[in-house]
């Protein structure tokens, strides 16, 4: 059950009441911030006018999970802090069955069908996918977002599309003709990963465009998994809350 509740979970780390709400006006950070001393292509330019920024995220994402010994669906509510908290619940069958939490230290998991915890650093996260992101990087890849400087990227030989190298990490992007990322490619220099990120059905939220669709491929040497996400309901209002209690009655699975 540990197995089927944690790679889930960490698939999307490869690399987010019926009466209305009170709107509270916020100024938003940029999500990525260029730096004008340095030279950024035109086309990266343009990839930064139209990713989408947000303080804090909410969104609902319907999900089909796959690996080598399991192929499942349910729904994932995810909120998002940005460089902050990624906070995520799993539901099926109209039941919540488990809970993450991530900070900029550490992934906490709740499983509630087994009524365990599991507290994992980021170097786990490493292990399992062949790749060391951090937490903002991580949400950058969840919205379709550049995950490294955009002064770091330069051209290909394929036509919109660009990469960098940071580490033993290549990151190739390929945009479509509206500067919207379409495909984020990681790789592996030197042990045999990499995780694949699709972008598609893109969507007016907030006045941004959101991808309504997530196709997340993760290949290591010893494991293949893929998690597709349908994403809806986003908002970008203040989030006053990430709940993350453990029960006294959960034992540590870890």
């Amino acid at each position: 059950m540990k197995r089927a509740l944690i790679f889930p979970l960490l698939a999307i780390l490869l690399l987010s009441a019926c009466r209305a709400k009170k709107k509270r006006t916020i100024s938003v950070v940029k999500t990525i911030t260029m730096d004008t001393s340095k030279l950024i292509l035109p086309e990266i330019k343009s990839v930064l006018n139209n990713i989408y920024e947000f303080d804090y995220l909410r969104y609902k994402a319907n999900c089909d999970y796959k690996d080598s010994n399991m192929d499942q669906s349910f729904t994932m509510n995810i909120r998002m802090k940005r460089d902050s908290i990624l906070w995520i619940s799993i539901t099926a069958v109209g039941f919540e069955v488990a809970r993450a939490k991530l900070d900029n230290d550490s992934v906490k998991v709740i499983s509630r069908l087994d009524k365990k915890y599991y507290t994992y650093g980021y170097d786990y996260i490493k292990k399992l996918s062949g790749t060391n992101l951090t937490l903002l990087q991580i949400q950058n890849l969840l919205t379709a977002n550049l995950i490294y400087l955009p002064e770091n990227y330069t051209s290909t030989d394929e036509k919109n599309k660009f990469k960098t190298t940071e580490g033993y990490i290549e990151n190739t992007v390929s945009i479509d003709g509206k500067s919207k990322i379409l495909e984020q490619l990681l790789q592996h220099l030197v042990e045999q990963s990499n995780a694949t990120v699709l972008y598609s059905n893109y969507k007016k939220a907030d006045k941004q465009q959101f991808p309504g669709k997530v196709d997340i491929s993760v290949i290591t040497p010893k494991r293949s998994i893929s998690l597709l996400m349908e994403n809806s309901n986003i908002d970008s209002d203040v989030i006053d809350a990430f709940p993350f209690e453990i029960s006294s009655k959960y034992e540590k699975g870890n």
